[in-house]
């Protein structure tokens, strides 16, 4: 009886110290699985040793160009790269400061952002026209992270790295990382209009404007048939078909006639999908009511003979002392005839209208004074002693470009102007002869100036000098001289253009100048110098379409028309190997927008190696342990 008793208090004693065993073992996994639960909510990690001590800038490339609306092999491009950013946002650090830059370099390009505001506004992007510079785009990047003192910098560029002409390399900072995240497009086929000029440089009045189109075929596919479309204020003028070869360009030749006489607004245009942004061309043309011309000096029956009963021509004839200097710039062809001297206040004016591509001609007096202010100030050749000649002009001057150009056949064994005598004409650097006689003595000389021609005769009007006046080679050279203004009007700007426009007549001191156009009214910079007026646009437009010159008083003074790139309409695109060299001095890999590649390129972003995912696992295996002890440890 006592044995068993002895026995049940040993079972009991056992018993007791199983229990007590149990509890401790599950005690320690309840706080094993404690602990770990609390590291992991502390988010341990072990430190990334390629990372530097101090602020990281984080910049964030949003190719949103035209190119970009192209289809890839995971629908269209750009949506592809909101969704690689938003990725990238991300597997940033909550702390990380980021920078979104688009192409038109924004305001908030300057600005740094937290995760959740950079992913809003990578929603809220949209394509612009403003073609990709990535070059322009981690330089504003390098010069951010050299000006905030930053310890390192990483810079993701998402785009298709199309290339907009010539490209060059980029010197960056030695502690920014560039990845590259190349979008691969379908290859598109495009035609695009590239440009628009005129086939002559001066558009005479009463006369057709003969237009050159070129017509680029960006595809890898021949179009067969297809046509282009002109028209002037609104109204179709013409349509020209025309076929083109892939890869290849042609120049169409289109021709209009305008009742209106002014400024015009013209646009040519094409029917091509799916790029659609470059099948509009505009342009603007100023077709003036008349050439005018000014005759200063002594009255010519053999000048006022050509111009004056011409309704192409207004002609106005003043004395020597009686220039309007102010509105010199309001003509075409200025005649100098027999003037006795040529001042430096006359020659100064002269000189500007010259450089604007104004024309002028000298006829020299019978009883010459001097020229000296002329000859320092134009480079006006000296005239010499007068002497006798009793030649006539030589035959082979006429199958010089500037005679030439006037026959439609130049004539055989016809009676040329005979010379009795001339002055000796000392050319200046620069002049060359226009006409000689068989001695070769210079009869008529011309000297480029700025945009101008300046051209001099050795001789005046007077009979006893020669019978030049009376002959027809005078007459055609003057109407040369007077249709050679060589002020080429520029038909079109681009849209983002950072050079000055200019308008060669300006009203007065403008300055402020307003561009219009339907409901639009933008005040943009100007300024106005020795009498032609400068504006710029300042990115101030971002629509093409042909715009109003106003000044203040809403008068008109132009018109200008401006047209978006056409560097997007071009489908070659940068290679791995390209976009490396061309960032070489930086730490530079390329990469696709997979969600693997996207993880790998932004955990060397990150302070180290996370930890927390292991203290939830540990945590997990001690509450299983506990588990297990509390089902199968028996008491």
């Amino acid at each position: 009886m006592f044995s068993n008793v002895a026995m049940l208090k040993e079972i009991q004693t056992e018993s007791r110290k199983t229990r007590q065993i149990k509890k401790w073992l599950v005690l320690t996994a309840r706080m094993m699985a404690i602990t770990a639960l609390v590291l992991a909510f502390a988010r341990p990690y072990l430190p990334n040793k390629n990372n530097k001590d101090g602020r990281q800038l984080v910049s964030i490339y949003l190719d949103n160009s035209q190119s970009m609306g192209a289809e890839g092999e995971n629908g269209q491009l750009f949506e592809n790269a909101k969704n690689a950013a938003r990725q990238i946002i991300e597997n940033l650090p909550a702390e990380a400061e980021i920078q979104i830059l688009d192409n038109a370099l924004s305001p908030f390009t300057n600005r740094i952002f937290t995760p959740a505001n950079a992913t809003n506004l990578i929603d809220d992007l949209e394509m612009d026209f403003h073609p990709n510079d990535i070059g322009a785009i981690v330089q504003k990047v390098n010069n951010n992270y050299i000006a905030e003192g930053y310890a390192s910098q990483h810079t993701f560029a998402i785009s298709d790295f199309q290339t907009t002409g010539e490209v060059g390399g980029v010197v960056l900072d030695s502690n920014i990382n560039l990845n590259l995240v190349r979008l691969v497009p379908e290859m598109l086929q495009n035609l695009s209009i590239d440009s628009v000029w005129l086939d002559e440089p001066v558009v005479r009045p009463e006369s057709p404007v003969k237009l050159k189109v070129k017509v680029v075929n960006n595809g890898a596919e021949d179009v067969e048939s297809s046509s282009i479309v002109l028209k002037i204020n609104g109204v179709q003028q013409g349509v020209e078909s025309f076929g083109i070869q892939s890869k290849g360009q042609e120049i169409l030749d289109l021709t209009f006639s305008s009742s209106q006489k002014g400024w015009i607004e013209g646009e040519v245009s094409l029917t091509d999908v799916p790029v659609i942004f470059d099948n509009q061309y505009f342009f603007s043309l100023n077709i003036k009511q008349s050439i005018n011309l000014l005759h200063i000096g002594k009255p010519a029956s053999s000048i006022a003979k050509i111009f004056g009963s011409d309704k192409v021509f207004q002609y106005s004839t003043t004395s020597e002392g009686n220039v309007d200097y102010a509105r010199l710039n309001s003509y075409d062809f200025i005649i100098l005839n027999e003037l006795n001297d040529i001042g430096s206040g006359l020659a100064e004016q002269l000189k500007l209208f010259l450089e604007k591509g104004g024309v002028v001609a000298v006829l020299p007096t019978a009883g010459i004074a001097s020229y000296s202010d002329a000859n320092a100030i134009l480079g006006l050749a000296s005239y010499e002693a007068v002497s006798s000649k009793n030649l006539s002009i030589s035959s082979e001057d006429l199958r010089q470009p500037f005679i030439r150009d006037v026959y439609k056949r130049i004539p055989k064994n016809t009676l040329l102007p005979k010379v009795s005598k001339c002055y000796i004409l000392k050319p200046s650097i620069g002049s060359e002869s226009i006409l000689s006689l068989k001695d070769n003595s210079t009869i008529l000389l011309r000297k480029r100036l700025g945009l101008g021609s300046l051209f001099q005769f050795a001789l005046p009007l007077d009979a006893s000098y020669s019978n030049l006046a009376q002959h027809e080679l005078f007459v055609l050279s003057m109407l040369k001289m007077a249709f050679s203004k060589s002020e080429k009007q520029q038909l079109a700007y681009n849209v983002f253009s950072d050079e000055a426009i200019s308008l060669s007549q300006s009203k007065g001191a403008e300055t402020n100048v307003l561009l219009v156009k339907e409901d639009q009214v933008i005040l943009v910079e100007s300024t106005v110098n020795k009498g032609s007026l400068r504006f710029w646009l300042n990115d101030e437009i971002s629509e093409s379409g042909v715009y109003t010159i106003q000044n203040k008083d809403k008068e008109e003074l132009a018109k200008v028309a401006l047209n978006y790139s056409r560097n997007e309409s071009r489908q070659k695109f940068a290679t791995e190997e390209e976009l490396k060299e061309r960032f070489g001095g930086a730490k530079v890999t390329v990469s696709n927008s997979t969600a693997a590649s996207l993880k790998n390129a932004t955990d060397s972003l990150s302070s180290g190696k996370p930890l927390w995912k292991l203290f939830i696992a540990l945590c997990l295996i001690f509450l299983l342990i506990e588990i297990l002890l509390l089902r199968f440890l028996k008491s």
